[in-house]
């Protein structure tokens, strides 16, 4: 691929803070974590040796750096892996653990600027916690966003307590990266590993389809929201819901236009693994709102997101671009 001045972003990637898991010991039921709850004994065992083997990946700046030269990624957008957002914490402990998270990125951007920016976790357990945390990562740390899950605790972001929420990350022109910790309801997702393969994607879909229908992007129409793995199913089927909105009066109570519509406004990442399933993304979503995602350093991450891209047939050196640099760099503020 012909570079160009632009640089590589991956705005997908994870980072573990390993003093977090001290003040939360005894704490956890295993139902608080989807992911890990609705999952085999063969899953856990290899997940645990999976999670050791990667720690150094998580926590050294040195390693880390070292992989994104092997994958020609400049900069990374890095982020709370999502065991660790914490939302069944009290708040008192939400918020310190949320403050702990933001200073040990933080940390990691001062002494790589050139190689990372940081995407804030906030305690959305009480929303006016994480609008402060929010703002006090993008005025005082610099930061260039938010990351989230798809759910809190179980409860959908339409809901209207996270209302504030948005309407803060809209003020400060900040992008909010969604991500899934597994299905909430993953009974039948514990066999052959469902509970990633299917469960994360569908708990996206879902948190897609009700920000849209709930009218979020209606009443925030700059609300920067980017949803991980491709947008989860969403974007490969959406004219279902078009079908729907056209025929039925369910969701119609918040919205004034096709549900298609809004899904255009959200940005999307490239995990979908290879280049025919990017190539459908972009067709759907446009250039200019997909970008590249890695989800470093997990196993269920894709590491040659360039070739991936360089593999998609048709697409201009310009969309290219926009896809490998310029929108992302967009919405990180990242200045060349």
């Amino acid at each position: 691929m012909t570079r160009s001045r632009g640089r590589t972003v991956d705005i997908h990637a994870h980072v573990f803070t390993p003093a977090c898991q001290e003040l939360v010991a005894g704490l956890m039921e295993p139902e608080y974590e989807p992911f890990s709850y609705y999952t085999s004994a063969e899953t856990k065992e290899h997940q645990a040796r999976h999670v050791a083997e990667i720690a150094p990946m998580m926590t050294d700046p040195v390693i880390r750096i070292a992989d994104m030269d092997k994958m020609g990624i400049d900069i990374q957008a890095i982020s709370v892996a999502p065991p660790q957002f914490y939302y069944w914490t009290d708040v008192e402990l939400g918020r310190r653990l949320a403050r702990m998270q933001n200073e040990n990125l933080a940390s990691m951007v001062h002494d790589h600027p050139d190689r990372f920016v940081g995407l804030a976790t906030v305690p959305l357990q009480d929303v006016s916690s994480a609008v402060a945390e929010l703002e006090y990562c993008v005025r005082e740390l610099d930061f260039r966003g938010a990351e989230i899950n798809t759910n809190v605790f179980g409860l959908d972001l339409d809901d209207p307590r996270y209302r504030p929420f948005f309407a803060k990350a809209e003020e400060l022109d900040v992008m909010v990266l969604v991500h899934p910790n597994g299905f909430t309801q993953g009974q039948r997702f514990q066999k052959f590993y469902m509970s990633n393969v299917i469960g994360n994607p569908l708990d996206t879909t879902i948190a897609l389809n009700r920000i849209i229908h709930g009218g979020v992007l209606e009443q925030y129409p700059g609300l920067k929201l980017c949803f991980v793995h491709g947008g989860g199913y969403l974007p490969f089927y959406s004219a279902r819901m078009d079908h729907s909105y056209e025929l039925r009066p369910e969701g119609r109570h918040h919205i004034t236009r096709l549900p298609s519509e809004y899904l255009k406004q959200v940005y999307v990442d490239s995990m979908v693994f290879d280049s025919v399933h990017l190539q459908f993304l972009i067709q759907q979503m446009g250039a200019s709102h997909v970008v590249l995602g890695t989800d470093y350093p997990f196993d269920m991450g894709h590491y040659d997101p360039l070739g991936q891209l360089e593999g998609v047939r048709g697409l201009s050196d310009e969309d290219k671009e926009l896809i490998r640099s310029r929108t992302a760099s967009r919405l990180l503020n990242i200045k060349d």
